[in-house]
């Protein structure tokens, strides 16, 4: 069983989900995946998952200094793919090599996943649109039928205080942390909000519905 960041198309929300996973799951002691420090769109996610030719991965890179001492990587090739940690400013020519080979093997790692692992629980901030989402759930069955997934979709939304319910889609799980946390939150900036979230909630779930499809497969 593994769980895997699909990250936000928004900084500190972004690289938040994949803290959060390794730090309350793992200890800290889990590989860097694909997504984990990536601001990505839905839409970018499953093109990644379609892609055939992994020149793309590694080509039309556009890249900026930035003001905070690292440089923005957007991949151009792509609908909304963004590195905003990777590369330091005043890089050379070797770090962008190691970048390029960096996310080569995370992309491998990736689809090594996909199709080696039983059961996998993909965490995505932010609501999610429909369309987006089953055409996830139809590249992953595409890619392996045989494994059993989940999208958990999290999110903090102080005015909508329902669950949202897919119900054409299969494993598909709404959390809303504003109904679960208590307004326990101490901190401004999102990445170390969401990190004090009510991830046992969250963790506890994945287990029970772990257990069950062990216990019932």
């Amino acid at each position: 069983m593994k769980i895997i960041s699909l990250s936000f198309d928004e900084a500190g929300y972004a690289c938040a989900i994949a803290s959060s996973i390794k730090k309350y799951f793992y200890n800290n002691n889990c590989k860097t995946n694909f997504f984990d420090y990536l601001v990505v769109s839905m839409k970018s996610i499953n093109e990644i998952l379609e892609l055939k030719n992994l020149n793309l991965l590694i080509n039309n890179l556009d890249l900026s200094e930035s003001h905070i001492d690292t440089t923005i990587v957007k991949w151009s090739n792509f609908h909304k793919l963004i590195s905003y940690h990777d590369i330091k400013n005043n890089s050379d020519k070797s770090d962008l090599i190691h970048f390029k080979n960096k996310y080569l093997r995370r992309y491998i790692r990736l689809i090594h996943y996909l199709y080696e692992e039983n059961i996998i629980f993909f965490i995505r901030y932010g609501k999610t649109p429909e369309n987006d989402i089953q055409q996830f759930f139809k590249i992953i069955k595409n890619i392996n039928n045989n494994l059993i997934f989940y999208f958990i979709n999290v999110d903090y939304d102080t005015q909508f205080k329902e669950n949202i319910q897919y119900k054409n889609i299969e494993n598909y799980i709404y959390i809303n942390f504003y109904l679960i946390n208590n307004n326990n939150t101490k901190h401004t900036d999102k990445y170390f909000e969401i990190l004090e979230y009510n991830w046992d909630f969250v963790f506890n779930l994945i287990k029970k519905n772990n257990d069950y499809i062990l216990n019932n497969n």
